[in-house]
């Protein structure tokens, strides 16, 4: 449920019924199992951009394309920053669908609950560990990056490429974030 109308995808005109058509053809495969806990008949994020076909397509591409399997970052990875960021900005409906992204990608109920809960005590390596710091630095204060930040990934393996591929996820996921507490999306 979200706080503004949406348009059902089976009564959109042919734009609104492309763009969410685009938009499931880009997501992982773990997306396409509903999450019960959160998603209503409404359709959940996806469906509060219904009213601007355009923008739907537009954001939920940019999601996509960062998902890519040819991209440096593996689904696990992708996940845990979703799952971070998510709940360092308390946004309870990316929070719990995350979550429940990350345990299907993993298999691991243990892992994706400590990595909901407090990233730094979970079993990951340290690689990981500065990657979400990051990730959480991003959603915190952006204005607080610095090349130490930039200095401590690249120590841990990750090029450039892999961190602009993580902080386009993280921002990603910090406007995502916004639009679903805004418009309370999964809360109402």
């Amino acid at each position: 449920m979200t706080r503004i109308k949406t348009i059902p995808f089976e009564d959109g005109d042919e734009k609104l019924r492309a763009a969410r058509e685009a938009q499931q053809a880009m997501y992982p495969a773990e997306y396409r199992t509903p999450v019960p806990s959160i998603d209503g008949a409404d359709g959940g994020i996806v469906a509060s951009h219904s009213l601007i076909p355009d923008a739907m397509q537009h954001a939920f591409a940019t999601f996509g394309s960062l998902m890519a399997p040819d991209l440096p970052l593996d689904r696990r990875q992708q996940e845990m920053i979703a799952t971070v960021v998510s709940a360092t900005n308390h946004t309870y409906y990316c929070t719990v669908s995350h979550t429940e992204f990350l345990r299907r990608t993993t298999s691991d109920d243990v892992l994706a609950e400590a990595i909901r809960r407090d990233f730094r005590s979970a079993p990951i390596s340290d690689a990981d560990r500065v990657m979400l710091e990051y990730a959480e630095q991003i959603t915190l204060d952006a204005t607080a990056v610095t090349d130490e930040h930039h200095r401590r990934l690249r120590d841990a393996g990750f090029d450039d490429r892999g961190i602009l591929q993580m902080t386009l996820i993280a921002a990603w996921f910090n406007y995502i974030n916004r639009v679903a507490d805004a418009l309370g999306v999964g809360t109402t």
